[in-house]
């Protein structure tokens, strides 16, 4: 007869919860990321870095789809730190996963990120530059008054950039006042 440390179950082995939500796609079942949200928004403060890393470890494996990228983003946003700053420049600068980059990098404290964001305004286009440059109105960061001055006036922008430039600008005169 076997010993109970010698029985092994023919059930298969579980997934890695963290490593199904880096395949998710859009439409897809989506119970596995609700417990992992609920875990991450559950993480106690001295643990976060933790969470953060992990988080950090399943976004840079290979075949994350675009789907589980925004969600890791969505995460990172909770627990994220001036940390993850490395990890989520390469996406910001992307414009297919610039949006889930700025969601994660919004609410982490730090000139670090600020920098990031006002590095990727030369990079980004369109709706991408659009939407950065509320993040950059949003955080309040005074430093970037002269790049949205000249996003404004640049006629070689389309009109929802510079649109977007001088409503940051306006934003940032009277967040500052």
């Amino acid at each position: 007869m076997a010993r109970d440390s010698e029985k092994k179950s023919d059930a298969g082995t579980t997934p890695d919860p963290w490593a199904v939500c880096a395949r998710l796609e859009y439409g897809g079942d989506r119970t596995i990321a609700s417990h992992v949200r609920e875990q991450v928004s559950a993480t106690p403060t001295e643990h976060r870095a933790g969470t953060e890393q992990r988080l950090l470890a399943v976004l840079a494996q290979p075949g994350v789809t675009e789907a589980g990228r925004a969600f890791l983003c969505q995460m990172l946003a909770l627990v994220g730190s001036p940390a993850s700053v490395p990890a989520l420049v390469p996406l910001l600068r992307d414009p297919q996963s610039a949006d889930a980059a700025r969601y994660a990098l919004q609410p982490i404290a730090g000139a670090e990120v600020d920098a990031a964001l006002r590095d990727a305004l030369g990079v980004l286009t369109g709706r991408a530059k659009a939407g950065l440059i509320g993040t950059i109105a949003r955080r309040g960061d005074a430093a970037a008054r002269p790049a949205l001055a000249a996003i404004r006036d640049n006629t070689a922008e389309p009109p929802l950039v510079r649109e977007a430039a001088t409503r940051a600008l306006e934003h940032l005169a009277t967040s500052s006042a």
